[in-house]
């Protein structure tokens, strides 16, 4: 499956559709094609329905993307699948993410 990220922005949200696995090769993808507007909104949404895997360099975008918006506004995961869920479980990233 390739990668995409797909952005659809609502006033001062967006949200960011990721197909395919998160991993060493297309988390650079991901957060350059959100960092241009992380300054500009207030919620940050990614939802992860087409995502079925994450490796430690895509959790690690994660976090730096929920960081960024920690400074000035929110971010939730929708659609986790059981396998990432588990996982952002199991490193504690559920007690600091809303996940829907």
């Amino acid at each position: 499956m390739d990668f995409s990220v797909s952005k659809t922005t609502d006033g001062n949200k967006v949200t960011a559709k990721i197909c395919g696995a998160l991993n060493t090769n297309t988390s650079p993808t991901l957060l350059k094609e959100l960092e241009a507007d992380l300054d500009n909104i207030d919620e940050l949404i990614l939802d992860l329905k087409d995502m079925p895997y994450t490796s430690s360099a895509g959790v690690r975008v994660i976090l730096l993307l929920l960081k960024n918006m920690e400074t000035h506004g929110s971010m939730k995961l929708i659609n986790v699948n059981e396998e990432v869920k588990e996982l952002l479980d199991t490193i504690g990233f559920l007690d600091m993410l809303p996940v829907e």
